[in-house]
């Protein structure tokens, strides 16, 4: 759930909630108990953190780029920023001095 209210804040989680979907029914098709398929959900994250190479992270595993991260040894995250997002919060702050300002004007 948002923190704010927005589903704009949900964005990335259901992306990769949808990765995960996508991958297990790839990686594990047959699923026939609840056991299962928690198990298969299981496996499928596993192998996207720990097999997983992905282009954004020049080759990189998300737990290998996850590790280096940690270590202080990436300097900039290789990921693009989003826009959208950057503007929906430049306006929040806004919104927040524009507030400040009228309610010191109050007094």
């Amino acid at each position: 759930m948002s923190r704010v209210g927005c589903c704009i804040d949900n964005g990335p989680m259901e992306g990769w909630q949808g990765i995960i979907k996508e991958m297990r029914v790839i990686l594990h098709p047959q699923v026939a108990s609840y056991d299962e398929l928690n198990d298969s959900i299981c496996k499928t994250i596993d192998y996207y953190i720990n097999e997983d190479p992905q282009k954004r992270f020049n080759g990189l595993t998300a737990g290998e780029m996850r590790k280096e991260a940690m270590k202080g040894n990436i300097k900039n995250c290789p990921i693009a920023p989003n826009h959208r997002i950057e503007k929906y919060w430049q306006k929040i702050h806004e919104k927040k001095i524009r507030e400040a300002k009228k309610s010191s004007a109050d007094y």
